[in-house]
């Protein structure tokens, strides 16, 4: 009789799970792209992943709790874009400008992920958080270096999200344009007050 080896049995039970929540996150992932939290149900997920009801909830205990892991790979989607080239940008301009353009361009090039943003964006997901908080210490060290007239570091926060979520839904909507990104940053510097040779400069000094 051969000698069963539990512990490669174990191995394979533990990606087998992973794998199935891995399909569930991905298809809630989906679905949150394509329409309103609160008109996401289990059984759409458990319908649309091809699993059972208790399958779904080994791995999660409500829809509350797939969003909020639908939240936190979004987050790190945008880490993954912004991370190690943010860091090496030591001018608080240059890397709103950075950080702006990145997502702009990640919108444009996946739309499925854009689409989750946005959707994202009108249930207050936490992923927004973490963003507010880097937009903030940049925008505050900016308004400490005199860069930009607004002197409120939270109502510029509000004005540099409003415009890429708004630019977001028109990429979405009409497609984009090859300049379009270049003329949003620039926008934004407006919006903010930030000195014309900012506006002029911000872009080319790190694309």
């Amino acid at each position: 009789m051969a000698k069963i080896d539990l512990a490669r049995r174990a191995e394979i039970g533990r990606e087998k799970r992973e794998r199935t929540r891995t399909l569930i996150l991905d298809v809630g992932t989906m679905l949150m792209a394509e329409r309103p939290r609160e008109s996401i149900t289990i059984d759409a997920v458990v319908e649309a992943a091809g699993v059972a009801k208790g399958t779904f909830y080994y791995h999660f205990q409500s829809i509350d709790e797939l969003a909020a892991a639908v939240g936190e790979k979004l987050g790190e989607s945008f880490d993954a874009v912004l991370r190690d080239a943010r860091l090496a940008l030591d001018d608080p301009v240059k890397r709103l400008c950075f950080a702006f353009t990145k997502f702009l361009e990640k919108a444009i090039s996946d739309p499925n992920w854009a689409r989750l943003v946005v959707q994202s964006s009108q249930s207050r997901a936490p992923y927004a958080r973490g963003i507010r908080t880097n937009l903030k210490a940049d925008i505050a060290q900016a308004i400490v270096q005199d860069r930009v007239s607004i002197r409120d570091a939270e109502l510029a926060v509000d004005i540099v999200m409003g415009i890429w979520l708004q630019v977001t839904r028109g990429i979405l909507d009409r497609g984009t344009r090859p300049e379009l990104t270049q003329q949003t940053v620039e926008s934004v510097l407006r919006a903010l007050g930030a000195s014309r040779s900012d506006q002029q400069n911000a872009w080319k000094k790190w694309s």
